[in-house]
């Protein structure tokens, strides 16, 4: 009887300890203080989802280890929205799990996946650092540079302009023609400051008048690619990648990159998204 006791009183003892220290291992994590209601996600390494240049970062997640994955959506700090509406306009419930007309929406993953990161602390074992760096004006491509983030577990970096596409779409016509035509070079928003640590840059874009934004050139002009291997990617409603190849290939070339085969992805399966990346090498 005693022994039973004492083992009791040493089990609510540890979980005691247990409740008060911040957690170090990967996994859900409760906030401190005034921020003890909220919740962030920690991957064990000093690293959390949550990205101080997008304003939301979203992680398929399997916290309880069924094999079934809820998307999660992050803010800047780091801290998971929950019981709103988030800033890109998707619906999250109070346990954060995105909703569509009250429905949970799930993917099948495998037991315990834990995003996009940990996978590429996978890709950094292999000594690949992938870097996924999208311009998007209405969100398709941004939702097709997620589609690849699920595959590769590549970092993600938005493309933005420091004067933002007005959101008629014959006005952001009329600038990207003038844009084009004067070979301009439109302000980045933001830009990547340890660029040097990647070796493989995915570039997607939407297709404008037969080739890519000139943000685009803004961007490839912006760092020195030497040794690197960039890989274009393109939405297009009729045209294809093959148009913007030329633009990409000169701009690349100038940069000391070498650059890969390009993808129009529109309604491209997975199967096909991971055929193209292994074309490249990145798979």
């Amino acid at each position: 009887m005693m022994r039973r006791l004492w083992k009791i009183m040493v089990s609510v003892f540890v979980l005691s300890v247990l409740m008060g220290m911040t957690a170090f291992a990967a996994g859900w994590t409760t906030g401190q203080g005034r921020n003890s209601s909220r919740w962030w996600y920690d991957l064990g390494n000093g690293q959390y989802y949550g990205n101080p240049e997008e304003i939301v970062e979203w992680q398929w997640l399997d916290g309880n280890g069924d094999g079934v994955a809820e998307y999660y959506a992050f803010d800047q700090a780091g801290w998971m929205y929950a019981g709103t509406l988030t800033p890109d306009g998707y619906r999250v419930n109070f346990d954060g799990a995105w909703v569509v007309d009250g429905k949970i929406q799930t993917r099948n993953v495998e037991a315990g996946y834990a995003g996009t990161r940990a996978q590429t602390s996978q890709n950094d074992a292999a000594g690949k650092r992938i870097l996924i760096a999208y311009f998007s004006h209405t969100g398709t491509t941004q939702n097709v540079a997620r589609r690849i983030q699920d595959i590769t577990g590549a970092d993600m970096f938005e493309i933005t302009v420091a004067s933002p596409y007005p959101d008629s779409y014959q006005s952001t016509v009329d600038r990207a023609r003038r844009e084009l035509d004067q070979n301009a070079r439109p302000e980045l928003a933001s830009s990547i400051s340890n660029m040097s640590d990647y070796d493989v840059i995915l570039v997607g874009y939407p297709i404008w008048w037969h080739t890519a934004p000139m943000a685009i050139d803004t961007f490839l002009e912006s760092y020195d690619l030497t040794g690197k291997k960039v890989i274009p990617f393109c939405t297009s409603a009729e045209s294809t990648i093959e148009e913007s190849m030329p633009d990409i290939r000169r701009l690349g070339a100038s940069r000391g990159a070498e650059v890969g085969s390009g993808l129009t992805v529109n309604s491209s399966s997975r199967s096909e998204i991971e055929n193209w990346l292994q074309q490249n090498g990145v798979l």
